[in-house]
């Protein structure tokens, strides 16, 4: 075997090492997370301005991404007073039947006063303070994210 037959297996090599890579990477699954922002995307099915301090008076939209197909038949959203390490007591609860054809579950709601929910109206919270949203399945919390509500 010639010099340029050895230098051509290794590229061949190194081709396939890189695509086998690009395989493994693409089937990657991420994390579940919990999103909040002021702002919701329509065109691409997103929150915008993403944040975890909220005014009472903004609007708040909260997004759960589970980084694949759901794999269960309910998805139960829960607000806490507190944080994830001083979870208090419940505030409110909410469980949806959910497809397994989707993999991104959006809370909002229509205010009140037009437009999408502030922040008081989605946490439900009567002063400012500290709240925590966890999403759950089967018993078992999935994601959940501590959100801040201050004065406007």
């Amino acid at each position: 075997m010639n010099n340029r037959e050895a230098f051509m297996k290794k590229i061949i090599f190194a081709a396939f090492a890189a695509m086998v890579m690009t395989v493994f990477s693409a089937c990657s699954v991420e994390d579940p997370t919990v999103v909040a922002g002021r702002e919701w995307n329509p065109a691409n099915q997103s929150v915008a301005d993403t944040t975890s301090t909220f005014k009472m008076n903004e609007q708040m939209v909260v997004q759960f991404r589970y980084g694949k197909n759901f794999d269960f038949g309910k998805l139960k959203t829960t607000f806490f007073e507190g944080s994830v390490e001083n979870k208090g007591r419940e505030i409110w609860s909410h469980e949806i039947p959910v497809s397994p054809k989707v993999a991104i579950y959006t809370l909002q709601g229509k205010s009140k006063m037009g437009g999408l929910m502030n922040a008081k109206e989605m946490t439900r919270l009567k002063k400012p303070g500290t709240v925590l949203v966890e999403f759950s399945a089967d018993g078992k919390v999935l994601a959940s994210k501590t959100i801040s509500v201050e004065l406007p």
